[in-house]
């Protein structure tokens, strides 16, 4: 972004022609590995949520390592290929070295559309079924354990219409989160990967330069936001944070002072234990919801 606000400044690539292919070749590498990782959280937390007892036999460190690797490998070759025919250029409706807008080559028509098909396209489906799948699981076991916590509270029989409020509460907020997830992709990354999928088929798209150019800076803007979208939402990565730069042993001292540290989850784990007669399924319900909380 700061190289596109000095070409638009300038009103030219001013950075050299070695620049442009850098920056072409490390936006590209950049931008699909972010996309990628989004769509591998997904998996991971799909797992994690729908079928927690196989987590740590499948989500190993090794296989994670895999899985990130994979990730990088693929964002280098889509991006290398473009040196090779020399597509890496100046693009004066974006102000940004990327690929041409009017290009009607057949190797490069296939390569973008392979490129949107098998990073962009991909990524969004995998977030899409994961994330429907694991609303679904919280879904239902928001409402077994809303049931649960207030037998448990209250030492008799469940209430209806407080357990009712409560399993809507936990449905909400976690409908909130994958909204987050999924609208932060759809509205940074859609109106440009349309746009350039519609100059591929010849459309005579006509918008202001303005206008690409504020498109092109919105698809920047969604690697900008990823970090404080999931490190704000999902305890997990606050832990993680916590740890990198505190320590584990300080880092749970301040969890246990924070309003979202452990001591509610194992408030509600006693309660689960209590009401365990009532409900039949307090192993699978308590791992389920320490893993939609994360």
């Amino acid at each position: 972004m700061p190289y596109s606000f000095g070409a638009v400044i300038a009103n030219r690539w001013p950075f050299g022609a070695f620049w442009c292919q850098t920056s072409a070749f490390w936006n590209m590498v950049l931008g699909l590995a972010a996309v990628l990782t989004l769509a591998l959280i997904s998996a991971d937390r799909y797992i994690a949520v729908c079928k927690p007892l196989q987590y740590r036999a499948k989500m190993t460190l090794q296989r994670a390592l895999v899985m990130i690797s994979v990730v990088w490998l693929q964002s280098m070759i889509f991006s290398l290929i473009p040196i090779g025919f020399g597509w890496y250029g100046f693009n004066t409706r974006y102000f940004f070295c990327t690929f041409p807008s009017n290009l009607r080559d057949v190797n490069y028509l296939v390569f973008t559309t392979a490129t949107y098909a098998a990073n962009v396209g991909l990524s969004l489906l995998i977030m899409l079924v994961t994330y429907y799948k694991i609303f679904n699981v919280a879904k239902l076991h928001s409402r077994r354990i809303g049931h649960a916590v207030i037998s448990a509270v209250h030492f008799g029989p469940v209430r209806p219409p407080i357990g009712m409020e409560t399993s809507r509460h936990r449905e909400f907020k976690a409908a909130r989160k994958i909204l987050f997830v999924i609208g932060a992709f759809l509205c940074c990354l859609a109106p440009y990967t349309s746009l350039r999928i519609l100059e591929l088929t010849n459309n005579g798209v006509s918008l202001s330069v303005s206008v690409t150019i504020a498109l092109r800076w919105i698809a920047f803007l969604k690697s900008a936001i990823d970090p404080f979208i999931y490190g704000l939402l999902q305890r997990r990565f606050r832990r993680a944070l916590l740890e990198l730069f505190l320590g584990t042993q300080r880092a749970r001292i301040v969890r246990g002072s924070l309003p979202c540290g452990p001591g509610p989850i194992r408030l509600d784990i006693r309660a689960r234990r209590h009401s365990q007669s009532e409900t039949g399924t307090f192993v699978t319900v308590a791992t389920n919801r320490t893993s939609i909380e994360e």
